[in-house]
């Protein structure tokens, strides 16, 4: 049996060690949003260990119970921030300021007499509900698509559901019941955060890792694995055509092709497996006749890509996507000796559909794939 002392001396240790691993890696690679607001989390989980473990060596120092409080709600409020930076939305700091304040309000109002637990419903509570948000972002955003992604919000919902269950215990029975303190006190939580801080480090680290690398190969001409133009170099080329095309009114198509259950892939192998689909897809398109004009992803990684192609009609594009399906369903990719057998969906759209501007025909040609997806897959579709 380890003292609170130790279990808050061992906790800030450990607890730092792995946010001086995050800001080194994030100076590394210079500074973003997420990784500004994830180090704020990291941050306040090094202060929550301690100003608790200040205010359980000294009496005198009750007050840091709520700077304590305070800490731990914005280390689970700025994690959801960071999500929500990390899927380019704007963080909502000033709620995590708000409840932090109130948290660290309703710990003082007690006064000396609070001891550990003052105000500890609200910062259970808030806890639980920054973790809770946090995950939902998760889900609902990019950070699912994202292997370690799903772990992270794995830890997150761990979280929640472990401050949702202290809270339920601490209202119904109080902290001093014997339920509270064996399974759901400061000495086993102390161990458990910890565990989870340090999956969430590695899970944080990484993934910020992958995405700084992915970006900077966006920087090139050409996807070094796959062979797809970026939008680099696939946006000026496909400008430049489509304005000749207007000019002497050449038909064009722009057809939006995906790479079905990526994900399954990534899980069951390997996240280069689902890269390997995408490029033995990508060489398909490349060799189909009559052959593509351009082929480029918006993002590493994506398992969606577009093609440009200069001359084809609505009827042409459709049949040239179908070739493609055909060809892709005949042309197994070999993994680990297992032959997998690939599907691909495209939606087509053409200058009938939408003129001559980029943007607007990857839309109806990505607003048809969506369509093709939702009818099971497998699927061509080049009008609405």
């Amino acid at each position: 049996m380890l003292d609170v002392l130790t279990l808050y001396v061992m906790a800030s240790v450990v607890v730092t060690i792995a946010t001086i691993a995050f800001i080194t890696e994030v100076a590394a690679r210079g500074r973003s949003p997420v990784d500004l607001i994830w180090t704020l989390a990291f941050s306040g989980a090094v202060m929550t260990a301690l100003f608790y473990l200040l205010a359980a060596g000294s009496e005198a120092l009750w007050w840091f119970v709520a700077l304590g409080n305070a800490a731990s709600v914005i280390t689970t409020f700025a994690m959801w921030n960071g999500v929500r930076a990390f899927d380019r939305r704007r963080p909502l700091l000033g709620v995590t300021g708000a409840v932090a304040l109130v948290t660290a309000v309703v710990a003082l109002l007690p006064g000396p007499d609070g001891a550990e637990w003052a105000g500890g419903w609200a910062v259970l509570l808030g806890t639980a509900a920054g973790a809770a948000l946090a995950a939902e972002a998760g889900v609902r955003g990019r950070l699912r698509s994202h292997r370690l992604g799903r772990m992270l919000i794995g830890v997150l919902v761990a979280v929640a559901l472990y401050y949702l269950l202290r809270t339920a215990v601490f209202l119904a029975a109080g902290p001093d019941s014997d339920t509270f303190e064996s399974y759901l006190g400061t000495g086993p939580t102390v161990v458990l955060v910890v565990a989870l801080v340090m999956a969430a480090s590695y899970c944080m680290v990484t993934i910020r890792a992958e995405e700084v690398h992915a970006r900077g190969a966006l920087t090139h001409g050409f996807d070094p694995v796959t062979g797809l133009r970026t939008p680099a170099s696939f946006v000026p080329r496909a400008h430049e055509i489509l304005r000749d095309a207007e000019r002497t009114g050449r038909p064009v198509a722009v057809a939006a092709v995906t790479v079905e259950d990526t994900e399954h892939l990534t899980t069951a192998f390997h996240p280069e497996v689902a890269e390997q689909a995408v490029t033995l897809v990508a060489d398909l398109a490349r060799l189909v006749h009559p052959p593509a004009t351009l082929a480029g992803r918006e993002e590493a990684g994506a398992d969606t890509f577009h093609v440009l192609l200069l001359g084809f009609t609505t009827a042409e594009a459709a049949a040239w996507a179908e070739s493609l399906r055909r060809a892709v369903i005949a042309a197994p990719l070999d993994v680990q000796g297992t032959r997998l057998r690939l599907r691909v969906s495209v939606g087509v759209a053409c200058d009938t559909d939408g003129g001559y501007d980029l943007s607007t025909l990857q839309t109806i040609a990505s607003a048809r794939l969506d369509e093709a997806l939702a009818r099971g897959g497998n699927v061509v579709l080049s009008r609405s």
